[in-house]
C-alpha cells in the first residue's frame, strides 16, 4: 500500500472509535484508541473476556508520539521539515484490519500530518497461534523538497506497575548474550543498545525480558519479552517516572542514521517482535521458538539439520586436497553428514594463506585446490556425505585483486585514513553494483558447483568510517540504513535463485543472531567461543528468543583452542546436542576409541534431533544462579510425547547440592520410559531412575535423581518416551 486510496475498502470512520481497535492472539491483546485525532495505546497484556474493560487503562500513551511534547512519553518519530522546523503531527485518518493467513491478523492505521504532506502507517501483525505482535511503521512524503528523519522507532509501550525488572542479553565477542536482570527504578532513564553495523548483535543480542512486579521466572509471573528483527545498529529506551508508568522505546539507533527522504518515496522501520506472557519467561520463549519455526522467522524447511563437520578448527588457513580428503574419510567414519570447508580456498595473485590478503578475490586457489570445488564436491559424494562452503563477500582485503579495481567501493570517510579490522574493509550494500557483483559471484560459485548444498556466510568487520562515494555529501547518514537493506536485498536474491541451500548467518561469532538476518538463514553461528562451559551461557541466554535449530553448537578438540580449558569428550558433545550439533576438529587427530564414541554419539543425536530441533524448551536449572544447568526439550509426535533432558554439572563444590532435578512439559496422566543415553565407556548410568517407567505427574513433582560423581564438568543425556 503506497497512497491513502489503498485503504479506503474496510475503512472504519473515526466516529465509531470511542470502541477503540483490538487485535487479539490466544492469549494476549493489544487495545488502541483514538483521542482527539492521536492515536493511544491504551491496553497491552492478557487477553480479557470483555474487550471494553481495556479502553479506559490509566496507562495510555501515544502510539506515536510527537517530537515536540514531551508529556506525551518517548519520542518516537522526529523528522525535519523542508522549513527547517523539526515537526511532524500526524492525525487519525482511517484504519482496516485484514486476515493475510489463517493464524494471522494484520492492523494498518493511517495517519496524516495536519500540516505537512507527511503521512504514516502503523502496523500491527498478530499472530494468534504464537501469540507474537509484530510492530513496525512507514513513513511516507508526498512533498517535493526531501524531508530528514532524524528517528523512527517501530514500536513504543506504555506500561503501569509498582516495579520493573528488565533482563538484558549483551555481550561481546567470545562472551555473547550474557545475561543480566536489574530493576529499573523510577526516575531512572535505561538504555540498551549496540553501535555495530553491520553485525548488529556483536555489542548485544537485540532482544530484552521484562518481568513486571518481580522477578523473572520460568514458569509463572508476568513478562514482555521482545527481539528487533534488524542487523544494524539498535536503541531500546526504558524510563519510569514517578507515577510508575514505564515508557518503552524500541527501534534502530538513530545516532549518526538521520535518513534524508525524497518526495514520493517511503521508509520502513525493523520489525519489533513482542510477546506477552502470565506463565513466566519460559511461556514467552516457547511463543518466540513456535512464530520462528512457524512464521518464517527462521528459515527451517520443516526439516532437521544435518551434522556438519567444520574445518576451520581443524586445518585454519593450512590445508591442501588431501588433507581436507582425509577429513571427509573422519566425517564417514564418525557418521557426519556434511562437510565444510571454511576460509582459505581462495585467491591466486594475493592467495588466501592468512587474514592479511586475497578476500574479495573469490577464484579457486589453484595451488591448494588443482581440482577446484568440483573436485572436492565429487570427492564428499563419493564419500556419502555433503559439501558446504565459507565465504564473506561483504569484506575485502585492501591486498586484493577487487581492492586494486575498485577502491571507491569500500566504506571510508572522504580524505580521511581508513581503518582497518583484521586487515579487512567493508564494501559499500547501500550500492546497487556493489550488491550485484556479490550477486553474482554468489551466483556462479552455486550454479556451478550445484552440489554446494550449504554456506557459512562470515562478516568479520564493522563500519567505523561511515562514509561512501555512492552518497551525496548531504546524504552521508543514510549509509547505516541503506546498508542493511542492501544486504537484505541481496540475501533475498540469492535464497529465491538458490533456495536450497542451508544458510548459516555468522559475524565474527554470532554478531548476527538477529531475526532480521534470520529470514534469509537458517541457522548462525552461536559464538566464536566454542568452548562447552562458556556455551552453557551463550546458548542458554539466547535460547529466550531463538529455538535451538537455529543456533549452531560444535563440538571441539580440547584443550579449547581459545579458552585453553580441558572438557571431557562427553561433556563437549551433551553441550553441543542442545543445538545443532556440529564438530569443529581434525578427526585425524582422534583416538580410535574417540572416533568409535564419536560415531555413536553422533548416531544418538541422530534419534533425538527431531525433539531438540523442534520440540518445546523447558529451561529447568538455570547456569548463572547454580553450578548445575539443566533444560528439557518435549514434542508431540503422532500422538505420543517424546522428550530430551540434558544437564551440565559446571562446577563441584564440597558444599554444593544437587537435589533431584523436577521435569515440566509433560503429561501428568501419562507414563514415560527413562533411558539414560551418550554415556561414557565403560560408564554406569548416573540418573538413578534409568530403566523405570514412570508417570508424568511423579516426573514434574519429584523428578530425576542424579548421582554425580565428585568432579567438574560432568553431564547427562536422558531421553523420556511416552510407555
Amino acid at each position: 500500500m503506497n497512497n491513502i486510496d489503498d485503504l479506503r475498502i474496510g475503512l472504519i470512520p473515526l466516529a465509531t472509535m470511542a470502541e477503540g481497535i483490538v487485535i487479539q492472539t490466544q492469549t494476549s491483546a493489544l487495545c488502541l484508541k483514538v483521542n482527539e485525532g492521536k492515536v493511544m495505546c491504551s491496553y497491552f497484556g492478557a487477553k480479557v473476556a470483555d474487550t471494553s474493560d481495556m479502553h479506559n487503562s490509566s496507562a495510555a500513551a501515544f502510539f506515536c508520539p510527537s517530537p515536540w511534547d514531551a508529556a506525551t512519553g518517548p519520542h518516537a518519530v522526529a523528522i525535519s521539515q523542508p522549513d527547517g522546523q523539526l515537526a511532524f503531527d500526524p492525525i487519525y485518518h482511517s484504519h482496516q484490519v485484514t486476515t493475510p493467513a489463517a493464524d494471522q491478523q494484520l492492523l494498518c492505521i493511517q495517519l496524516q500530518d495536519r500540516r505537512y504532506p507527511v503521512s504514516m502507517r502503523l502496523y500491527v501483525l498478530a499472530h494468534f497461534d504464537s501469540n507474537i505482535f509484530e510492530r513496525w511503521t512507514e513513513i511516507t512524503h508526498d512533498g517535493e523538497s526531501p524531508i530528514v528523519i532524524r528517528k523512527a522507532a517501530s514500536a513504543t509501550l506504555r506500561l503501569r506497575a509498582n516495579r520493573y525488572f528488565l533482563s538484558s542479553f549483551m555481550g561481546s565477542w567470545g562472551g555473547e548474550a550474557s545475561m543480566r536482570e536489574q530493576e529499573i527504578l523510577p526516575g531512572n532513564h535505561f538504555a540498551l543498545g549496540s553501535n555495530s553495523t553491520p553485525k548488529g548483535a556483536a555489542n548485544g543480542s537485540p532482544s530484552f525480558l521484562l518481568a513486571i512486579d518481580r522477578p523473572a521466572a520460568e514458569d509463572s509471573g508476568e513478562v514482555i519479552l521482545g527481539s528487533l528483527a534488524w542487523s544494524g545498529k539498535w536503541e531500546f529506551s526504558f524510563v519510569v517516572a514517578h507515577n510508575r508508568n514505564l515508557d518503552i522505546n524500541l527501534g534502530y539507533d538513530p545516532a549518526y542514521s538521520a535518513y534524508t527522504l525524497d518526495g514520493g518515496n517511503s521508509f520502513t522501520t525493523p520489525r519489533m517482535l513482542l510477546t506477552h506472557s502470565l506463565h513466566g519467561s519460559g511461556q514467552a520463549s516457547r511463543n518466540f521458538h513456535r512464530w520462528a519455526r512457524e512464521a518464517g522467522g527462521v528459515r527451517t524447511n520443516g526439516q532437521p539439520r544435518d551434522i556438519v563437520l567444520n574445518s576451520w578448527e581443524g586445518a585454519y588457513f593450512k590445508f591442501d586436497e588431501a588433507l581436507l580428503h582425509g577429513m571427509m574419510d573422519g566425517c564417514r567414519q564418525m557418521g557426519v553428514e556434511l562437510f565444510v570447508l571454511d576460509d582459505g580456498w581462495f585467491g591466486n595473485k594475493y592467495p588466501r594463506n592468512d587474514d592479511k590478503a586475497g578476500l574479495g578475490d573469490w577464484q579457486v586457489n589453484k595451488e591448494k585446490l588443482p581440482a577446484g570445488i568440483g573436485g572436492l564436491t565429487r570427492a564428499a559424494a563419493e564419500r556419502g556425505i555433503k559439501f558446504g562452503i565459507w565465504v564473506e563477500p561483504e569484506m575485502v582485503n585492501p591486498k586484493s585483486e577487487l581492492y586494486e579495481t575498485h577502491p571507491d567501493w569500500v566504506i571510508a570517510m572522504r580524505d580521511h585514513p581508513r581503518r582497518e579490522g583484521r586487515n579487512q574493509l567493508v564494501l559499500d550494500l547501500g550500492r546497487t553494483e556493489v550488491q550485484d557483483y556479490i550477486y553474482g559471484l554468489m551466483d556462479e560459485l552455486l550454479a556451478d558447483n550445484p552440489q554446494i548444498a550449504y554456506v557459512k556466510w562470515d562478516c568479520n568487520y564493522t563500519i567505523v568510517d561511515p562514509g561512501s562515494a555512492g552518497l551525496a555529501w548531504d546524504r552521508q547518514q543514510n549509509l547505516q540504513l541503506d546498508y542493511i537493506n542492501g544486504y537484505y536485498a541481496l540475501m533475498t536474491r540469492i535464497v529465491q535463485r538458490h533456495p536450497g541451500v542451508i544458510f548459516q548467518a555468522c559475524g565474527s561469532g554470532g554478531g548476527r543472531a538477529d531475526f532480521g538476518a534470520m529470514k534469509y538463514h537458517h541457522e548462525f553461528w552461536t559464538s566464536d567461543n566454542t568452548d562447552p562451559y562458556d556455551r552453557v551461557f551463550i546458548q542458554w541466554a539466547h535460547s529466550y528468543v531463538f529455538p535451538a535449530i537455529a543456533m549452531g553448537s560444535h563440538v571441539t578438540e580440547s584443550p579449547n583452542h581459545y579458552s585453553k580449558r580441558n572438557t571431557p569428550l562427553k561433556f563437549r558433545f551433551d553441550v553441543a546436542m542442545s543445538g545443532r550439533l556440529g564438530l569443529e576438529l581434525q578427526p585425524q587427530r582422534l583416538q580410535p576409541e574417540e572416533i568409535a564414541w564419536t560415531n555413536q554419539a553422533v548416531s544418538e543425536y541422530k534419534r533425538i534431533r527431531p525433539v531438540v530441533q523442534f520440540g518445546d524448551l523447558y529451561r529447568l536449572v538455570s547456569p548463572y544462579t547454580h553450578d548445575l544447568a539443566a533444560l528439557l526439550y518435549v514434542l508431540e509426535n503422532n500422538g505420543k510425547q517424546q522428550a530430551v533432558f540434558l544437564a551440565y554439572l559446571k562446577d563441584h563444590r564440597l558444599i554444593s547440592e544437587y537435589g533431584p532435578v523436577r521435569l515440566a512439559g509433560l503429561d501428568p496422566a501419562k507414563r514415560y520410559t527413562i533411558n539414560e543415553f551418550n554415556l561414557e565407556l565403560n560408564q554406569k548410568p548416573i540418573v538413578a531412575e534409568t530403566g523405570r517407567i514412570l508417570g508424568g505427574d511423579y516426573l514434574m513433582a519429584r523428578g530425576l535423581h542424579i548421582q554425580w560423581n565428585w568432579r567438574a564438568l560432568q553431564s547427562v543425556a536422558v531421553e523420556i518416551v511416552e510407555a
